[in-house]
């Protein structure tokens, strides 16, 4: 059950990487639309849920033998804080890199595309964990991080049409089957490995949903960031309440 709810949950993701091109040949009106609902939705996963997460997950390891021998507690309860931070600074890079000029140096662009392809890695490789703790969970998880996918990829398809349809989008979905298979072979994921990795991308998730929605009011759609943010809380705090953390 767990593992082909998996399947379904990389299929949805790896289908954004192929449908990028597509949403950015869309108007700007509708554009400005899908990216508003993802926007609202990014929003309410980051502080309903992952936020949380990231607060109770940093107090867990602080009591965990090992750490608190080497590292000041206060230090191990700020590490996954730290990590998100990581997934902030690696997305915003890779942002400043897809829109540099088409001769921009190889190293950059195989930077960019290395980074791309570890993003991926980690979406898949994390999956099967998140749904353990409960299918619900993993999908709307699937529905965040396909709705971030598709904000990156839309970038790269607009302004590096063929390097997105020559490479990006192949070392994407390979990325993503990658992660998968690397779960299923060393199957359960480690606590702490799954902490960082989902606050890595949680990260990465934030500074996108920041960089494509909020700074620029003229850019945002409100009823449609506010239906996407409203149905992902409503259905987070459902969750919440029939699961618990």
């Amino acid at each position: 059950m767990v593992w082909g709810v998996a399947v379904l949950c990389v299929l949805a993701i790896g289908s954004c990487h192929w449908l990028a091109s597509w949403v950015a040949s869309r108007s700007e009106q509708q554009q400005r639309r899908w990216s508003s609902v993802g926007g609202g939705a990014g929003l309410a996963y980051v502080f309903v849920h992952l936020l949380p997460e990231l607060a109770s997950g940093g107090s867990e390891l602080s009591k965990a033998p090992g750490l608190i021998d080497y590292v000041p507690t206060s230090l191990v309860e700020a590490l996954l804080f730290l990590i998100a931070l990581l997934g902030v600074l690696v997305v915003f890079s890779l942002n400043v890199l897809m829109k540099q000029r088409d001769d921009a140096p190889p190293l950059a662009v195989w930077l960019q595309l290395s980074s791309f392809a570890a993003i991926n890695y980690l979406y898949a490789y994390s999956l099967p964990s998140l749904i353990t703790t409960g299918i619900g969970y993993g999908v709307l998880f699937t529905v965040a991080i396909s709705a971030h996918v598709l904000l990156m990829d839309r970038y790269a398809a607009a302004h590096h049409p063929q390097r997105f349809r020559r490479r990006n989008r192949w070392i994407g979905s390979a990325a993503l089957v990658l992660g998968l298979l690397h779960a299923l072979v060393f199957h359960p994921v480690d606590a702490l490995t799954l902490a960082m990795a989902t606050a890595f991308l949680g990260g990465g998730l934030l500074m996108a949903v920041f960089r494509d929605e909020l700074p620029d009011a003229r850019q945002a759609r409100l009823p449609w960031l506010l239906a996407g943010c409203g149905g992902m809380g409503g259905l987070l705090l459902l969750q919440l309440l029939l699961h618990g953390h």
